[in-house]
């Protein structure tokens, strides 16, 4: 049986992960959490062990990377699976460097999950496939965390997410056009919606928004 122990900052998550392993034969949760302090109280306060852990990449005031690593110091043969709304190089590359075993968006169907986990358990690595639809933007680790919640806030769709991002650092609609083998016409209506939903007019409230300044 394969001890799997999770977190997620978000208790419906955790309630669906739960509900589809509850009668699994291969796959066990002896665990969760929803947030990074209460998941390091839990395996290292209380020695508790497993065999995979499944973290999402963005946790309130930490990441699933911070935990990831101190969960290394422990010298436990841990594996670990992150999930998460965007699939990034820079992201990606970290994750890799790091020793994690695998990679999931979040959306990815339940079944695709359980063959994650299992995958993972034969000491396989689970990553998505760079592609220029899946890995167009980059985003710095260090401010993913604002930048997912920036857009699970205005309720922007991952490409909405990628035009913002490219906006707010100065990119013409031209630019942007061709850096995602999009149309002109596409872009500028991306735009619209963007500023659509974050009330904002023009790219200075826009980088201003996503930077906490309003």
């Amino acid at each position: 049986m394969i001890r799997l122990f999770i977190v997620d900052d978000h208790q419906m998550m955790l309630d669906g992960i739960h509900a589809y392993f509850e009668n699994d034969t291969e796959i066990e949760i002896i665990g969760s959490s929803a947030s990074y302090d209460n998941a390091i109280r839990q395996i290292i306060n209380n020695a508790l062990d497993f065999d995979i852990l499944l973290t999402d990449l963005n946790l309130k005031n930490k990441t699933g990377v911070d935990l990831i690593k101190k969960l290394q110091e422990t010298g436990k043969e841990w594996k670990y699976i992150v999930l998460t709304m965007y699939f990034e190089n820079s992201i990606l590359a970290e994750l890799k460097n790091i020793g994690v075993n695998g990679y999931l968006h979040k959306d990815a169907p339940q079944l695709k999950l359980r063959e994650a986990v299992l995958e993972v358990a034969k000491g396989k690595k689970v990553f998505p496939e760079s592609s220029k639809e899946n890995l167009s933007y980059d985003f710095q680790l260090d401010d993913f965390r604002v930048k997912d919640h920036f857009g699970g806030k205005y309720k922007l769709s991952k490409r909405e997410l990628q035009i913002a991002l490219l906006v707010t650092d100065g990119k013409s609609t031209d630019e942007i056009a061709e850096a995602l083998d999009l149309s002109p016409a596409t872009v500028s209506t991306h735009r619209k919606n963007i500023h659509n939903k974050t009330k904002t007019s023009t790219p200075l409230e826009l980088y201003k928004l996503l930077n906490g300044e309003r």
